[in-house]
């Protein structure tokens, strides 16, 4: 009898630390996957291991005025983002097909709608970085989405830059450096 409870209780946390990562592997699979262009890209941080650090370019909005929104709508024919649109609120999350909205228990809180970290290793970090430096390129990642309006990004890829957002480049380039404006207050 000792001898089958000491199997038992060796047993027993293998089996829950198999099931443990078979539930985490079936969610991690689960979702919809889409192609999110970004900007920003930081190749890696050695503090913090390999990864490639980035900012959402999310198509439809240009920038977060003070804070995310809830949720972000994603359109389009998956894998093809075409835009996405601002949620307000829970009833309109509900009434979206592809919500996604940040965790705050994620690596950047509630602020997962705009930046992302996505790892990579060591035998891929060199050549990826090459092509992070290369500014004629557009960084793609393809993120997971899931019912819930979690998402992971899943993986990097690369394109040329189109001729519109060559020009958008460019202009901005030219563009004079102004400093914030500094606000009196009383």
């Amino acid at each position: 009898m000792n001898r089958i409870v000491r199997l038992a209780a060796f047993a027993a946390p293998v089996l829950g630390l198999g099931m443990l990562w078979a539930l985490s592997e079936r969610t991690y699979h689960q979702g919809t996957e889409w192609d999110v262009p970004i900007q920003g890209y930081d190749p890696r941080d050695y503090l913090r291991g390999h990864y490639v650090e980035f900012t959402y370019d999310w198509p439809g909005i240009d920038a977060f005025r003070d804070s995310p929104p809830l949720a972000l709508c994603m359109v389009g024919e998956r894998p093809n983002l075409a835009r996405v649109r601002a949620l307000d609120s829970e009833a309109r999350i509900a009434a979206c097909d592809h919500p996604v909205r940040a965790r705050s228990d994620g690596v950047y809180g509630w602020d997962g709608l705009t930046r992302g970290r996505l790892y990579i290793g060591q035998n891929r970090a060199a050549a990826l970085e090459e092509r992070l430096r290369n500014r004629d390129q557009r960084g793609i990642v393809t993120i997971r989405q899931r019912k819930d309006g979690s998402f992971t990004p899943i993986s990097i890829r690369f394109r040329p830059l189109t001729p519109g957002e060559i020009a958008d480049r460019d202009a901005q380039a030219n563009r004079p450096f102004m400093p914030p404006a500094i606000m009196d207050v009383p």
